[in-house]
């Protein structure tokens, strides 16, 4: 009897450590949290940088202290735990893009690191290196109520490389001459977005040296603007940008070869080069400027 006894219990202990953590399997992927600080040279706001770890599909945005911290998902794959290297993107649109790269072997940070440490925190701050700067000169009051033009300026300046952008032109005659457009009117009130729809006919690519400056100058018909989202209930007048305070944004996209496409997805665009209320979700370092119109 004892010894069935000691028999039984011998097959309890091995059926509840099978069952819990059986010998044959791997120990479950321990949660990987990475973090560090990144930041803007020349910032003239306060836009966070987005942060983007590829292959992942996980994304972050830095803090008021330009600290960020991501937790990455399960690292369990079918085959076994993930290993290999991936790219941490660091961007803002008018920087150049940078990244780090973390090494996992069989779901956990490997040992040896270049960029982390292990326990996932950046050896040193990452800084991003700023290309373009864009400065918006306007009054801040716009009499349309007196059929007054919206005029405005924006100096665009490169930085130590030479750059391109796209941006939309108008095609006026008499004589025939491009004028710059593409401006796009947020609603401080209720973020109604506006845009100058007579005004985009065509998306025109410009280059610039390295240090080079450009100011285009922007002249908006007071009925010039519409809603991206045109309801048939409502009139015509009811559609013309309402009177209040707008934030003002000209679309500006620069061409970046090294931006991979999937961090325009992870922000939720879908139509980045061609003006929309997409563009308003691109941080881009520019001191916001506001118009009252009336």
């Amino acid at each position: 009897m004892e010894i069935k006894n000691r028999l039984n219990l011998l097959v309890l202990v091995i059926f509840t450590g099978c069952t819990s953590n059986p010998f044959w399997s791997d120990s479950p992927s321990k949660k990987i949290n990475i973090q560090g600080y990144v930041f803007k040279q020349d910032s003239v706001s306060k836009v966070p940088v987005f942060v983007f770890v590829d292959g992942l599909g996980v994304s972050a945005s830095t803090d008021e202290n330009s600290f960020y911290s991501i937790d990455l998902p399960n690292l369990e794959m079918e085959n076994g735990n993930f290993s290999g290297s991936v790219k941490i993107y660091y961007y803002i649109h008018n920087y150049k893009v940078f990244h780090s790269t973390l090494y996992i072997t069989n779901g956990r940070l490997t040992s040896a690191q270049t960029d982390f440490d292990e326990n996932g925190a950046l050896l040193e701050p990452v800084r991003l290196e700023k290309i373009m700067s864009l400065d918006i000169s306007i009054d801040s009051f716009w009499n349309r109520s007196s059929a007054d033009t919206l005029k405005f300026s924006l100096n665009i300046v490169s930085y130590d490389h030479p750059l391109s952008f796209h941006s939309y032109v108008d095609v006026l005659s008499n004589p025939r001459r491009y004028s710059p457009s593409g401006l796009l009117l947020q609603a401080v009130e209720n973020e109604s977005v506006y845009y100058d729809e007579n005004g985009v006919d065509l998306v025109q690519t410009t280059d610039m040296e390295a240090n080079q400056n450009i100011q285009l100058n922007y002249e908006i018909a007071p009925d010039g603007f519409l809603p991206f989202i045109i309801d048939d209930y409502i009139s015509l007048d009811e559609q013309l940008v309402q009177n209040g305070t707008h934030i003002i944004m000209p679309y500006i996209f620069i061409i970046h070869d090294d931006v991979p496409i999937e961090i325009y997805t992870a922000m939720g665009l879908q139509t980045i080069e061609i003006i929309s209320t997409d563009y308003l979700k691109v941080p881009i370092d520019i001191q916001p400027k506001a118009v009252l119109v009336q």
